[in-house]
């Protein structure tokens, strides 16, 4: 099965993400879930440092962790705008049955000014404790730091790496699953920028 994904720059702090793309990442999910897309993709064009992060965040569940090793100043997240509702594969993938039961976070994470990802976060607040929700709907905390307590697990759903054009060098989906019971808490699409692969000041 060819899979077809369309990317856009995530250079700009004003991007916006179109319907289009979203319906992509939907057909995208079902493929996951029916098993016709795998994990890979094809040969990043910048394979060794490329191969290198994505190691690094399959090893780890924290994006935001990842990110910092090579950040001499914290993250920094920039909140930007998240309107559209969950599509029905995203529902099934976090097991649940209305999309009101989901929220959806869109942010982009950088070091200083220079950005190095851009995150696309479907969550289940029912499944959070109150004062995280309260933190994720108020703060710019990174996802991954306000829920911490929950002790996740990431759950790799496939990699792609889009064409060297779309200024993306490796894109994740992921579950992330609380330790408790292993329900699913958020659903991520990362979208890694050229900076990510290397340290920054």
């Amino acid at each position: 099965m060819t899979m077809i994904f369309r990317t856009t720059s995530k250079s700009r702090l004003t991007r916006t993400t179109g319907t289009t793309t979203k319906v992509l990442r939907a057909l995208s999910f079902t493929a996951v879930l029916s098993g016709c897309a795998g994990p890979g993709g094809t040969s990043p064009p910048d394979g060794a440092a490329v191969r290198a992060l994505k190691d690094r965040l399959d090893h780890n569940p924290s994006a935001t962790a990842v990110l910092q090793e090579h950040c001499s100043l914290p993250i920094r997240v920039v909140r930007l705008p998240a309107h559209e509702h969950p599509s029905p594969d995203i529902l099934l993938l976090l097991e649940v049955q209305d999309a009101n039961q989901v929220r959806t976070r869109h942010v982009q994470l950088l070091c200083g000014d220079i950005a190095l990802s851009d995150a696309w976060n479907w969550y289940v607040p029912e499944r959070l404790t109150r004062g995280m929700n309260r933190v994720l709907e108020t703060t710019d905390t990174p996802f991954g730091k306000a829920v911490a307590e929950t002790h996740f697990h990431r759950q790799r759903l496939e990699s792609h790496f889009p064409d060297a054009s779309s200024g993306i060098v490796l894109e994740n989906r992921a579950i992330l699953r609380r330790a408790s019971d292993n329900a699913p808490i958020s659903l991520v699409v990362e979208d890694y920028l050229p900076a990510a692969l290397r340290p920054q000041p």
